[in-house]
């Protein structure tokens, strides 16, 4: 018989009706069934409802649920501070186009930019399906894009209202993003050639800079979307193939400037609107590999400051901005309107500046906060500041290089200023100084720790647990790790050293400093036997234990691995070296160790520690 205060109850708990039925009709009472395990609901309810129902009963939902969802939250976000809408009533919702049934899961417009999302958290081993489902949809979408978008809005009302009439649908740019939380290889990647993968940690970039400079971010968004910035809105409309604003200034040649030859320096004023269109700090799409690459952080509480600061004194900061130029994308005129070339300019003179529309073309060496104060925002100051963003023209020290530098250098030289610049100043970190070391000495001792402490963090043991990019949370810190752990291991000499147990016979030509195919090859040498030692450690530590959350465990914190890699010095010294099933043998017992007992200034006392317990 239904008992109809538990079913009741069971409804309130959003438990769907035919299960509410089914469990009510045993007469027990929800106390009863709370107290049910997993297993005793399977009597009762379909396999498949089990966990649901079981989560349900207890207020909340599934793990697995909740992290989608969080997930898909996290993206809306982005798209959310980057200006772009939503279109209702699309989502997950059911449609067949060219006879492929599918869904999106979710579709944000921008002016004539239409994004479509395929959400996934699928573990990595399970992602070769879930791409290749998507294949054939996708592939029908890409390939018919004005019959995509005229079906769908057929189909939906709500996206053909989210669409601005003026635009025609071969005016769309339309981009499909495969959000995954887990990694996609490169293999699965190659099946979909037409979709842009938001890998996690591309996500959690633009979640940063989205949610400090607002909807001025959308830029930078569409330079990873590969949309170019004269086939946006009104510039579509247009026809434009890209214009140029002109700023005025002065010119300073290498001569009066101190500079290499065929460096020239520009002073000019822009106002910051123009700037932060076409700006990136330091260096081009933050979203892009470790080897040379780098990105200053940007600090929200300091934009903040400057943002009260704009709108209380409604006057321009002070200090000039440091930037870099493009040499193919600008042009220098005199005052009768004739092109200036830059070789043969050898004197100073006032200039006008021609830059082109675009994104990513003027690198931001310093007074990145100052620009980007700015921004496009929703706080108290935005209207006021709107106003400001177009009016007031920020002072410029423009740095152009020779038409025939190459990227490399000029990364080098942006490298080398920056530090310069920011020598004396704690707000450069270590970690920051670190990769630009990186970039300028690559043969240094503290670049080679940190190109290994990289390879830790995308194979072997430590993936995903340590920090490289300083948007990322609940990461181990890498800057201690690379200073304590990894630099005293791969110094080029030592008995205690990888570099003595390297067999390369080459090996000594690595002290020159000159083959980087060399040095490419000793530190993938230092991240494999390090990650020997750190596999046959994890193979003894319960699976549940394996987190950099020390409320729960203190077997990966900087600590403990810095311990580790001291240890593995020790081994080096005393010849006992081995393999992973080695390791494995000799930490059997490493999880009774107490980590927690050490602190981090003791890192050599723990690796001799951990020698003498299980290795000597």
């Amino acid at each position: 018989m239904l008992n109809t205060r538990t079913y009741n109850a069971l409804l309130r708990r959003s438990i769907k009706k035919s299960n509410a039925r089914k469990l009510a009709d045993t007469d027990l009472t929800l106390g009863e069934l709370l107290k049910f395990s997993e297993k005793q609901l399977e009597k009762y309810l379909p396999a498949n409802e089990v966990r649901t129902v079981y989560y349900y009963l207890r207020g909340t939902l599934p793990p697995d649920v909740l992290e989608r969802r969080e997930y898909r939250k996290t993206i809306r976000q982005v798209f959310r501070n980057s200006g772009f809408a939503k279109v209702n009533s699309v989502s997950d919702k059911e449609f067949t186009f060219k006879e492929r049934p599918g869904d999106i899961d979710d579709v944000y417009v921008y002016e004539n930019v239409i994004i479509l999302l395929e959400y996934t958290c699928a573990a990595s081993s399970n992602l070769s399906d879930h791409v290749l489902k998507k294949k054939v949809l996708f592939d029908y979408i890409h390939n018919n894009k004005v019959d995509f978008i005229e079906f769908f809005k057929d189909k939906f009302p709500s996206f053909k209202e989210a669409l601005d009439e003026k635009y025609q649908s071969s005016q769309f740019e339309l981009r499909i993003l495969y959000c995954s939380k887990n990694n996609v290889s490169h293999e699965h990647k190659a099946h979909l050639p037409n979709v842009i993968f938001f890998d996690f940690s591309i996500l959690q970039y633009f979640l940063s800079i989205s949610s400090i400079i607002k909807s001025s971010s959308r830029f930078e968004l569409f330079n990873y979307l590969g949309i170019e910035y004269s086939h946006i809105g009104k510039r579509m409309l247009k026809g434009s193939m890209g214009g140029t604003d002109d700023f005025q200034g002065h010119i300073l040649p290498e001569e009066h400037s101190s500079f290499k030859t065929g460096y020239k320096l520009v002073t000019f004023y822009i106002d910051a609107g123009s700037l932060i269109t076409r700006a990136y700090v330091l260096r081009k799409e933050g979203w892009n590999n470790y080897d040379g690459l780098y990105q200053r952080m940007i600090i929200k509480s300091k934009i903040e400051k400057m943002r009260e600061y704009l709108h209380e004194e409604k006057r321009v900061f002070i200090n000039n901005i440091i930037v870099t130029l493009p040499t193919n994308k600008i042009a220098l005129r005199d005052r009768e309107g004739k092109v200036i070339k830059l070789k043969d300019l050898h004197q100073k003179m006032p200039v006008t500046i021609q830059i082109q529309e675009g994104f990513n073309l003027i690198g931001l060496v310093d007074g990145q906060h100052r620009v980007y104060a700015y921004h496009e925002g929703e706080d108290k100051y935005s209207t006021k500041i709107s106003s400001l963003r177009a009016k007031q023209n920020l002072l410029a020290t423009g740095i152009i290089y020779p038409s025939n530098t190459l990227e490399e250098e000029r990364l080098k030289f942006e490298a080398q200023l920056f530090l310069e610049i920011n020598a004396n100043q704690a707000s450069a970190k270590s970690d920051l100084k670190n990769s630009i070391r990186l970039l300028l000495d690559p043969f240094a001792t503290i670049s080679i720790a940190t190109a290994t402490g990289y390879l830790l963090s995308i194979q072997g043991p430590l993936v995903s647990h340590l920090k490289q990019n300083f948007y990322e949370k609940k990461k181990l810190p890498t800057t201690s790790i690379v200073q304590y752990g990894l630099k005293p291991i791969v110094k080029l000499g030592g008995n205690d050293s990888l570099f003595l147990v390297w067999n390369n016979p080459r090996k000594e030509e690595l002290k020159d400093g000159k083959d980087n195919d060399l040095l490419k090859e000793y530190r993938e040498f230092c991240a494999s036997e390090i990650n020997k030692l750190l596999i046959g450690y994890k193979k003894n530590i319960p699976k549940e234990l394996w987190t950099t959350d020390q409320k729960k465990s203190k077997f990966i914190t900087v600590t403990s691995v810095n311990g580790l890699v001291n240890c593995l010095r020790l081994l080096i010294e005393n010849r006992k070296t081995g393999e992973i099933e080695y390791y494995e043998e000799r930490l059997r017992d490493i999880a009774k160790f107490d980590f927690k007992a050490w602190k981090s200034s003791q890192y050599r006392k723990l690796g001799q520690c951990l020698y003498n317990e299980f290795f000597k």
